[in-house]
């Protein structure tokens, strides 16, 4: 990874927070918990989803990849937390302002670790070998996938 697509890729995730703060702006509260289909998240649950999977998901998986020899990397059930954790009942607002801690905690984490540790890898469940270079990506078009959704459920009320 060279420099200067690292740094665009940073800048990317680091824009997140604002991006997904903005996606749900202007919602009324009565919409935090709608959910558009069966099976799909509510705003909040994407807030929450993001909060928890860039805490326990991401930075776990980029300090191992960082740290170990070809570690084999957790899958998180995204839908099970939802339910497990009653994301329904939590604050928007307060998932919001975690995500953001986190997300920050993140870039830092990448930040020092991309510079050094693109090419380390590890096995990451069912998806095969991936790179800590591949795994940013990964957050990057994860990161899109719940704007999208975000979007759609904005046009959809």
């Amino acid at each position: 990874m060279d420099t200067m697509e690292r740094d665009a890729l940073i800048e990317r995730l680091a824009r997140m927070p604002s991006l997904l703060a903005d996606a749900v702006a202007g919602l009324p509260a009565a919409r935090w918990t709608c959910k558009p289909a069966p099976g799909s998240f509510s705003p909040v649950e994407h807030a929450c989803h993001l909060r928890d999977l860039e805490a326990e998901g991401y930075q776990v998986r980029i300090r191992r990849l960082i740290e170990e020899d070809l570690p084999t990397l957790d899958e998180v059930d995204g839908s099970a937390w939802a339910t497990e954790r009653g994301y329904q009942a939590q604050s928007l607002r307060e998932a919001l302002a975690d995500f953001t801690r986190h997300r920050q905690a993140t870039l830092g984490l990448l930040a020092d670790g991309l510079p050094r540790h693109a090419g380390r890898k590890g096995l990451f469940g069912g998806f095969g070998i991936v790179t800590l270079a591949g795994l940013a990506r990964e957050i990057a078009a994860h990161d899109a996938g719940h704007l999208q959704e975000l979007q759609a459920l904005r046009l959809a009320g």
